[in-house]
């Protein structure tokens, strides 16, 4: 497989973990831009400025600035500043969960926040295990 090929795969498995994030619908479009936009063939960060990201993003100025910063504090972007005529550098990271996610409504849909087969059959009381009982091997016994 290619280089080229590799980096697709790199975005695409990026992708599915953002997919799953614990984050807000401002902080994951905002981090869905920066995933885009990010230079994964040459591992080149992404260079938009505030305004060009406000318009593709359709958020607001202040809407960005508190996403973005809950994404520095939450690890999922790195950035850096060069100089003032530059715009800042942003590549992408895998970070935490907000913690404020589970606060949400809309959070007990999450595929994590959902209760296993498996675990819910382990807990299911002891009938369901074992319908028959004692009842079952005492009666057997007697005869």
């Amino acid at each position: 497989m290619g280089r080229k090929e590799d980096k697709r795969e790199g975005l695409l498995a990026y992708a599915h973990i953002v997919h799953r994030a614990k984050l807000n619908l401002k902080c994951k479009a905002l981090l869905w831009h920066y995933a885009f936009t990010y230079n994964w063939n040459e591992r080149k960060a992404s260079y938009y400025t505030q305004d060009q990201i406000c318009a593709y993003v359709g958020i607001s100025p202040t809407t960005y600035q508190r996403a973005k910063s809950k994404l520095i504090e939450l690890k999922w972007i790195i950035t850096e500043k060069k100089s003032m005529d530059l715009p800042v550098f942003v590549a992408p990271a895998v970070g935490i969960d907000d913690p404020d996610y589970s606060k949400m409504s809309w959070s007990k849909g999450h595929e994590d926040n959902k209760l296993k087969l498996e675990d819910a059959l382990n807990s299911l009381p002891e009938q369901f295990r074992d319908p028959l009982g004692e009842n079952i091997s005492s009666d057997l016994d007697s005869n």
